[in-house]
Parts: structure tokens; sequence; C-alpha cells
């Protein structure tokens, strides 16, 4: 294992992996988000904070992963995954591939979160239960019932992560640049009707999206949430800008 700083972040270079780079603003952004959980100042909250802060950042690296080593996995060079504010970003070298691999390599990562979310969820409902033992009355005092105990900051974690793993797989496959469903959206379009029509359409939707994300993240703010809000404008306004360089003359 390697540690390397460039660029105002971290590359931690692992055997059998492509080099991750680690930027400080997505730690400023898994602080932000676990708001609701440490804003009560107690001990608990922040222990779940940590961790959930903690399984944000592993769950993106999870996601990076799910596409570059399906890429690998295809013949392909994952050359670089970075982890940043904007969320995660796997940088491959995929040149000559077909648009059957690059389907398979783009929703790979969506089915890691899905994956993630489900197993989350499913552990944290075990354990749930595993600790509602049910607790015989007293024969002293048989209308006695013991108060509710506090939820553990690891079940607090479990819940959390396994919501958040299934919003970031349904957010990415949105039709928007740059997440994948912006990707998938393209490549089916592309193949079908061209260059020009599917960066019109694609960029068309994710300007939707992006406005609407906006709203969305404005609202949460003025209501006290933190709401990541992916996609973003520039790419979509970019694909559409693109778009009209590659129309066909008429």
């Amino acid at each position: 294992m390697k540690l390397t700083c460039y660029d105002e972040g971290l590359e931690l270079t692992i055997a059998g992996l492509p080099p991750i780079w680690l930027h400080g603003g997505i730690m400023i952004v898994a602080f932000f988000i676990t708001f609701p959980l440490w804003s009560r100042f107690s001990a608990t909250g922040f222990i779940a904070a940590g961790l959930v802060a903690v399984g944000i950042i592993l769950s993106i690296l999870a996601h990076e992963l799910g596409h570059s080593l399906t890429a690998r996995y295809l013949g392909f060079t994952p050359t670089l995954i970075r982890l940043h504010a904007g969320g995660g970003q796997a940088i491959l070298e995929t040149e000559g591939s077909t648009h059957i691999e690059r389907r398979l390599i783009t929703i790979a990562g969506p089915i890691i979160n899905l994956v993630l979310g489900l197993v989350l969820l499913l552990a944290y409902h075990t354990a749930i239960q595993n600790s509602l033992s049910p607790v015989a009355p007293s024969p002293e005092a048989p209308w006695f019932r013991p108060p509710p105990t506090a939820v553990p900051p690891l079940f607090t974690a479990l819940l959390w992560l396994g919501v958040l793993n299934l919003v970031w797989c349904g957010v990415n496959l949105l039709p928007a640049f740059p997440l994948d469903g912006g990707n998938l959206l393209y490549e089916a379009l592309e193949a079908r009707y061209g260059s020009y029509r599917a960066l019109f359409w694609t960029g068309l939707l994710g300007t939707a999206f992006a406005i609407a994300a906006k709203i969305i993240f404005i609202i949460g703010i003025l209501t006290g949430l933190v709401i990541w809000s992916p996609p973003y404008l520039k790419p979509n306004l970019q694909a559409l800008r693109a778009s009209r360089q590659h129309r066909p003359a008429t």
C-alpha cells in the first residue's frame, strides 16, 4: 500500500486495485449529509454520524469499483478512481469497446449500490428484531413494562446507509449527465439516432433534472437538511451546446 499527496488530495495505491484518489471535499459533503444525526450533540449521534460518514465514502468507492472491475473483467484498463465533493469518477481506458460492453460497465455501479442497500437494510431489520426480545411481566408487577431502549448507533448507521445506497442507485439512473443513467440513455440513442440527437435529448432531460435538483437542494437548506443533489447543470448545458455543433447540415 502506498500513499501519495497531490492536487489537494491523497492517492492510495493498493495491489490489485486501480489507484484511488480522495479529495477532502467528499468528507465535507459526508459531514453535512449526516447533520440530522450529530446536530443534537449526543454521544450516540456523533458515533452514528461518524459511521455513516465513513460508510458514505466506502459506498461511493464501491460504486466506482463496480465500474472499474467490470471494465477489467471485460479486458479494459481502469487507470484511476477519483472521490471528490461531486461524488466519484472511474477513469477507464475503453478504446475499442462495444455498445454492450459500455452499458455493462455503466450499469455495474448502480447494481453495486442496489445490492449494498438491500443487504444493509436486511442487516438492520435482522439486528432490530434480535434486539427486541420479549420481556415477560414480573409476578410482583405485572403491569410494568421496561422503557424502550435507545437504538444503538450501529443500527442507525445500517438504516441510513441502506436507504442512502438505494437512493443513490435511483439517482444514478436518472437520464442526465454525468450520471450513469445519462450515459446509458446516450448510448441507446446514439446507436439508433446518431450523436446529435443523443446529445440533444440527454442534455435536455439532464438540464430539466438538474434544475429540479437545485430546487430540491434549496428547499432542503430552508428546512434544515442538506440534500446532496446531482445531476448538475454544467455538463448537460455543455451537451446541448455540443449537439448544435454536431447537428447535420440541412
